[in-house]
C-alpha cells in the first residue's frame, strides 16, 4: 500500500536524522517529495504521531526526544530484555539457539555495513524476547522499540563498541543454552546498559546533514 510506503519512509527519514528534529513538516511538501498525494503522508503522519516521532504544534513536526525520556525508554528495555534473557533460557528452544547462533556469527562478519549489523541486531534481540515465551512481554519489547531512536546514533559506535556488543552476544549465547537465567539476565542489563551509556552521550549531538527536498 502506498501509506505503508509513505509511513516507512518518513519513519527512516526521521530515525536517520534525514529529517531532523523541530523540523516543521509541510504535508504538499512531503506529498511533492514523495510522489504521493497528501491522503498517504497524513496516515503516515497520523501513525508516527502514535509512535511519539512526530507532533502537532500549529502544523506538524518532528518531535525532539529530551534526555530524561531517553533514559526512561532505555531503563525499561533493561528490565524488560534482562527478564527477557531470563525467561528465555528457561524456555528457548534448540532451534531458536541454532537461529540466534547463526545471527551472532553474521554479526561479526567484516564489511558488514551499518545498516546491516542494526538488522541483525535488532532480530537477534526480538528473538530472544519471543523464546521467552511470553506474548505481553513481547509486545512491551516491540512498543519501547519502536519509540527507542529519534536521533541518529550508530555514528558514535567504534570498534571497541563493537568488540564489547559481540562479547555480550555470544556470553548471552552461552548462558541460554546452559539454562542459566540470573547470568543471562545480568548479561542482557549490561549489554543494554552499554547501548544507554553511548545514547544518552549522543542526545544533544548535531550533525549536518543535507535536508531531503521540499
Amino acid at each position: 500500500m502506498v501509506a505503508d510506503s509513505v509511513y516507512a519512509r518518513l519513519r527512516a527519514a526521521i530515525l536517520s536524522a534525514e529529517l531532523r528534529p523541530n523540523r516543521r513538516l509541510v504535508e504538499d511538501d512531503l506529498a511533492d517529495w514523495l510522489r504521493v498525494s497528501r491522503t498517504p503522508v497524513r496516515e503516515a503522519l497520523l501513525r508516527l504521531e502514535q509512535e511519539g516521532l512526530v507532533e502537532r504544534d500549529r502544523g506538524w513536526i518532528v518531535r525532539e526526544r529530551n534526555p530524561t525520556e531517553t533514559r526512561a525508554l532505555v531503563e525499561c528495555r533493561l528490565a524488560i530484555e534482562g527478564y527477557a534473557a531470563r525467561l528465555a533460557a528457561a524456555r528457548i528452544s534448540q532451534a531458536s539457539l541454532a537461529e540466534l547462533t547463526t545471527l551472532a556469527d553474521a554479526m561479526e562478519e567484516s564489511g558488514l555495513s551499518r545498516l546491516e549489523f542494526n538488522r541483525l541486531n535488532e532480530e537477534f534481540h526480538r528473538l530472544i524476547t519471543l523464546a521467552a515465551d511470553n506474548p505481553m512481554l513481547a509486545n512491551l519489547h516491540a512498543q519501547t522499540k519502536m519509540n527507542y531512536w529519534n536521533l541518529s546514533v550508530p555514528v558514535v559506535f567504534t570498534p571497541d563498541v563493537d568488540r564489547q556488543v559481540h562479547e555480550h552476544h555470544r556470553s548471552l549465547l552461552v548462558a541460554l543454552a546452559a539454562g542459566d537465567g540470573s547470568t543471562a539476565e545480568q548479561i542482557a542489563r549490561r549489554h543494554v546498559q552499554l547501548t544507554m551509556d553511548i545514547v544518552l552521550e549522543a542526545v544533544g549531538l548535531q550533525v549536518e546533514r543535507p535536508a531531503p527536498p521540499g
